[in-house]
């Protein structure tokens, strides 16, 4: 990644302010996930929503029962892709608790992510380290759509070959936190840290 001082700087930041409690849900997640009882998947929607907040999108019972359909199904890689228009616009048809419609570009980023670890998470605080702007909800929805895919790619490929020396001691240390760690893509472990820099302000 070509990042400036302060970023590598926040990030190591980051690192040191980590808790068990950002990252042990997504690894009790990621073992859980391969399990279709019918027990497994109550455990595993419960813990989902509570570790990404699901209820803070005021969303409707059926807009997270499709959710949760939608995540456990077959169909979220086609041909080797993420479907991201198809999800997003199946979800956008279903109104929140207020009547409105929403494109849920973070919550089908995370639908993505239990399928393939290597697609980053979206969120306000990955938005804020990279410095972009969301389009507005006046843009056509297609064209929101592919900013999102664009951007997705984009940062999926700057954490992929990250070989800055400065992140990779940052990643490491993350690492030795937790030997589960170790078996999670690099992807996945900058999103723990960048999401730690977000919330705790740190650029």
């Amino acid at each position: 990644m070509n990042l400036q001082q302060k970023h590598i700087d926040a990030l190591e930041e980051a690192e040191t302010l980590m808790f068990h409690k950002d990252f042990c849900p997504y690894l009790e997640l990621k073992e859980m996930f391969p399990d279709t009882s019918p027990l497994a998947r109550r455990r595993f929607r419960t813990l989902f929503m509570d570790y990404y907040d699901l209820d803070g999108g005021r969303l409707t019972d059926a807009f997270k029962d499709r959710f949760f359909e939608i995540l456990f199904g077959v169909n979220v890689i086609i041909n080797g892709q993420p479907d991201f228009s198809a999800i997003l616009n199946e979800l956008y048809l279903i109104p929140r608790l207020k009547g409105d419609s929403a494109m849920q570009f973070c919550f089908v980023s995370k639908v993505v992510g239990m399928h393939r670890e290597n697609s980053p998470i979206y969120d306000r605080y990955v938005l804020a380290f990279f410095g972009e702007k969301v389009p507005a909800a006046s843009v056509p929805k297609q064209d929101r759509i592919n900013w999102l895919v664009g951007f997705l790619g984009r940062i999926a490929t700057d954490y992929a070959t990250a070989q800055d020396g400065r992140v990779i001691p940052i990643i490491d240390r993350l690492k030795a936190r937790d030997q589960r760690l170790a078996h999670c893509d690099v992807i996945r472990l900058l999103d723990f840290l960048i999401w730690k820099v977000g919330n705790q302000e740190l650029l």
